[in-house]
Formats: C-alpha cells, structure tokens, sequence
C-alpha cells in the first residue's frame, strides 16, 4: 500500500474518536460510548450511506487488514493491562465474600434468564448452525458478560478504582468474563463448529490456567523490556487460542501473573505508555472493524426483542449483583455501586457477539438488538452511578445518617 491511505484513515478514525471521547466527558459518559459510536459511524451506517465513495477510499478491502491487526494487537495489550491491574494491591484487597457472592449473581443469574429467553424464541432468529442448547449457551453468556476493560476505564474515570466497589467489582469481572469464555466456546462445541480436537485443547487450556493460577511467583528484576513483555503477551494469546480458548484470556492470564511478578507493575512509565497507546490508538481500530460489518441502517429491527432483552440485561445485573454485594457484606454505598458497575458489557459483549455471529449462532436481527444491549447498557453505567450516590446519601429507615454518608472506605467520583 503506497498511496498513504491506511495511514489517512487511522488519522480520521483518531481524531473522530478524540473529539467524540472529549464530548462524551462533557456529557457525563465514559470516552469509550463515544469509541464505540465513532466506530459505528464510520462503517455504512452513516459514512458509507451519505458519502459511499470516501467510504470506500478511506476503509476499502485494501485498508480494512492493516486497521484489522492493529486493532487484535489493541485487544491482547488491553487485556493484559487488566490482568497486571487484577494482580496489583488494590484487587488483593477485595473482600472474599463479596467477590464470590457479586461473581455467581452476575453469571448465574443473566445465563439462567438468557437460556430461558432463548428457548421461548424457539429458534426465531438462531443462525445456519445453532442447536438449540447453542442458542442457549450462547445468549445466556451474552447477556451474562461484563465488559472488563470498559470497566477498568470506567472505574478510573470516575475515580473509584480503589473503592471496595471497584475492587470487588473487577474481580468479579475478571471471574465472570472467564467463566462466559468458557460458556462461548461450549456453545461453539454445541453447534459443531469446533470439534473434538479442539474440546480436548480447550480442557489442556483450563488446567494449564489452573495451574499457573496457583505458580508462586518468582524474583524478576526491576524495569520493563517492552519488546520481551509485548512478545511473551503475543505468545500466551496464540497458545490460549490454539487450546480453543479465546485469545483475550491468555493475555489477561499472562498480565495476571506478570502483575504478580511486580510489586507495583502499573506504576512502571514504560507499561503506563504501553496501556495508553492500547487504549487510545489500537482500540479505536477495533471498534471501527465492528462498525464496518454492521449496517444500523439496513440491519433488521425488532423493537419488542431488543426491549426485552434490555430489561432482561439491566434487571439480572443491577439487581442481582447488587443484592449479591449486600449479602457478601458490602456497605450500601458501595453496593449500590457494585449494580451501577457490573451492568456495563460494551467492549466484551460486541467481541462475543461478533464471534456467535460469524459462527453462524444468531441471525442479523439479533446482532443488531444486542449490539444496541451492549451500548445502552454501558451508556448506563454513569448515570447509575449518579442515582447510586443520590441513593447512598439518604437516610435509611431507623438511622439518622444513613450508612452510605457513614462510609469513609469509598471515595467521592470524579466528575
């Protein structure tokens, strides 16, 4: 390629999604909705529809591969900056019962409820090579992710990282997207899209993940080679998706226990540039990929799907790892924030839904209605946040001040 033009369009796309982050900050959202929606609007819901010929200049088939590798290589570093974030101080210092109580309300609750949505559809709007226990699997899983990585930078906007809230829920997070790994690939075995070969695989994975969970860690010395951390990340991405894993996991599991290596592996300068260029330049690339293979304007609707869906996704998460919070022990204040958290599923529901679709699991009507699930809820998640800290601040029944204003162990949002 000699006429510039992937380069001409990696300029447009970051500096449409820089603009449109600074103006979802105004507004009160998280810079990743802007991300998503930049992306969407780039591909032929918006551009390709009014200017169809500087559509195809700028992100025509010989640009979409080059925009495509950057934007796996942005997928793998993000996760294996969560996985470091998830080995540090602030994730060991959540509460046990919390985590574990947050972690089975925010998987067994959305599964349950999606594998009952799915055979009520009785097959309407399945894919060429979905079973019914496919389609089952694959919505329950769906509607059960939280997206770790919007999380995490949601967390850091609004300053909560080191809350109880925070701490509780990224591992959490962090529990429930490995389990809803695992749930994707089992309903890709139930359609017969991935063999025995690759069940067998996807079994060595888990134990080898098992495994390195419980590895002591070993003295390294200070500083960071970035060619060796980005090549070791690159290799345990390729091993965990040659088991039948997703790639995102092997990332995550090799930040983990590079984070575990390091007293204070964020606070090293060269890995804060590494996670900024992730976010910032490589993720963009993604979200733009996504928006190339889904047109809003020529997708088919369906109004009713989507809204139950939506009240489905919302009421399983906000009300059920909220009630799991305060049975694990959390203040109100904090679980109150723990709902508002978890219900977010951006980044992490449009990569499972991208991969249930080219699979053959879910028709069109269905990306579309989970892709619009994926955004809302997300969008959702600071303006819950808001309402939590309204809620916190008032009294609660037989008490003068309530025990959210009580709280000194979370910390006031940034704004």
């Amino acid at each position: 390629m000699t006429d510039g033009r992937f380069l001409l369009a990696l300029a447009c796309l970051l500096l449409l999604t820089r603009t449109a982050g600074r103006l979802a900050r105004r507004a009160g959202q998280p810079p990743v909705i802007a991300e998503l929606a930049a992306g969407l609007l780039l591909g032929p819901s918006l551009l390709g529809a009014v200017a169809p010929a500087a559509h195809r200049f700028l992100f025509g088939p010989d640009v979409l591969p080059a925009l495509g590798a950057l934007a796996e290589l942005g997928l793998v570093l993000y996760a294996f900056g969560i996985g470091r974030h998830l080995a540090g101080p602030a994730a060991a210092r959540a509460a046990a019962p919390a985590v574990t109580a947050v972690s089975a309300a925010s998987v067994l609750l959305p599964m349950a409820a999606g594998a009952v949505l799915a055979l009520a559809l009785d097959g309407a709007h399945a894919g060429p090579r979905a079973t019914p226990a496919a389609s089952a699997l694959f919505l329950g899983c769906a509607l059960s992710v939280t997206a770790l990585p919007v999380l995490a930078r949601i967390l850091d906007d609004e300053g909560l990282t080191a809350t109880p809230a925070g701490r509780t829920s990224l591992a959490a997070a962090a529990v429930g997207d490995a389990v809803a790994w695992c749930v994707l690939t089992a309903a890709l075995i139930a359609s017969g899209s991935l063999g025995a070969r690759h069940l067998a695989l996807t079994a060595t994975g888990l134990v080898a993940v098992a495994v390195l969970l419980r590895a002591r860690p070993v003295p390294t010395r200070r500083g960071t080679d970035l060619a060796l951390t980005v090549a070791g990340c690159a290799l345990a991405a390729a091993a965990s998706s040659a088991t039948g894993l997703h790639q995102l996991l092997g990332a995550l599991l090799f930040g983990y226990l590079y984070g575990r290596h390091r007293p204070a592996p964020a606070g090293e300068p060269a890995l804060k540039a590494l996670d900024t260029v992730a976010a910032t330049i490589l993720l963009p690339c993604f979200f733009l990929g996504f928006g190339q293979r889904l047109d809003l304007g020529a997708a088919p609707w369906d109004g009713p799907l989507t809204a139950v869906l939506l009240l489905v996704a919302v009421l399983t998460k906000t009300v059920g790892c909220a009630a799991a919070g305060a049975l694990g022990g959390l203040p109100r204040r904090e679980w109150l924030r723990v709902g508002a958290l978890m219900n977010s599923r951006g980044l992490t529901e449009i990569v499972v839904i991208s991969v249930g679709h080219e699979a053959g699991l879910i028709d069109r009507a269905l990306l579309t209605a989970l892709t619009v699930v994926a955004l809302a809820t997300t969008a959702m998640t600071a303006p819950a946040l808001r309402l939590a800290e309204r809620l916190a601040a008032r009294p609660q029944s037989g008490t003068g001040t309530g025990s959210g204003t009580a709280s000194t162990t979370g910390a006031t949002p940034r704004r």
